[in-house]
């Protein structure tokens, strides 16, 4: 799995929420300890809202793979057996498979025929075609359920299925500015922009089709980690427009309200405290996002 840099608060934003009001010019002090602190509560957001596999509120690209059982393979909770004596069908079809965590978009979807890998076959979304993505109406997509009117099936064996994804709970950007000079390197970690007032360290950007995290920034000189969350280092052309990732309005809430207890928290020390005080904060803020906490599902694993 990538490494997840999506930060759902940049340093410009908690240093204003600090202050209460637009933060001096002169306060640049601060800047990675900030920053790491976005992070972790991010992180901490991500933990939170659960599901069986990477979650993130940013995008990300990765394949997935699932093991499939079937027939014999098949397994039901012993809970709901009936007795032995009972007619029962020896086999059940299942036709819906739980993606793990939220899913922005499917990029492709592979069969195998088994486990040896000797024949595979390409499945396409649609009514018309192999395979639907529910809830049908909202996104993110949580499952993928085959199409009842197609003549595919899910093959039992381990890893089966690969599912080549943009996962998530959204894929949002805003235009910030454009690049002024050509990215000819794909290891270069830094790179020069038109103006950089409205982007802040913190920001996952995006540049043609790779995204990067901004760790600095000194005048219009961004400092970046390249080609984070699956997508691939690339040279790029002057002028180009560079997007920040936006993310909901109270995730980005949640996060401020995290960092504001844990900036302050570092000032008291590790002192013997009533109740755990700043701990018991952090768990009201993460209430906040009960609404996003994805449902129980498997690691990947059908029988």
């Amino acid at each position: 799995m990538p490494t997840i840099y999506h930060t759902y608060a940049n340093v410009g934003n908690l240093r204003d929420f600090l202050a209460g009001t637009s933060y001096s010019s002169n306060w640049t002090a601060d800047t990675v300890t900030l920053r790491r602190i976005l992070q972790s509560a991010s992180r901490r957001m991500d933990s939170y809202v659960g599901g069986g596999l990477l979650t993130s509120f940013g995008p990300y690209s990765e394949t997935r793979y699932y093991d499939i059982g079937k027939g014999s393979y098949l397994r039901n909770d012993p809970r709901l057996e009936l007795p032995v004596d009972t007619l029962t069908p020896s086999e059940k079809v299942i036709n819906t498979l739980p993606l793990g965590s939220w899913c922005s978009s499917i990029t492709s979807v592979t069969s195998y025929s088994g486990t040896d890998r000797t024949s595979n076959e390409t499945w396409t979304e649609g009514y018309a075609n192999d395979y639907f993505l529910e809830p049908y109406s909202t996104d993110p997509k949580l499952f993928l359920k085959i199409n009842e009117d197609s003549s595919v099936s899910f093959n039992a064996g381990q890893q089966t299925l690969a599912i080549a994804a943009t996962w998530g709970w959204q894929n949002t950007t805003k235009t910030a500015t454009t690049i002024n000079a050509n990215i000819t390197s794909t290891t270069a970690t830094t790179l020069t922009v038109t103006a950089a007032t409205d982007l802040s360290e913190g920001n996952t950007i995006l540049i043609d089709t790779e995204q990067m995290y901004v760790e600095s920034i000194s005048s219009s000189t961004l400092t970046v980690i390249r080609g984070v969350h699956g997508t691939t280092a690339a040279t790029h052309t002057s002028g180009a427009d560079l997007k920040v990732y936006t993310y909901p309005e109270d995730v980005t809430q949640v996060c401020l309200d995290m960092g504001h207890v844990i900036y302050r928290d570092r000032d008291i020390g590790f002192n013997d405290r009533v109740a755990n005080a700043p701990e018991e904060d952090i768990k009201n803020a993460l209430r906040n996002l009960d609404p996003y906490a994805a449902h129980s599902q498997t690691s990947g694993a059908i029988f």
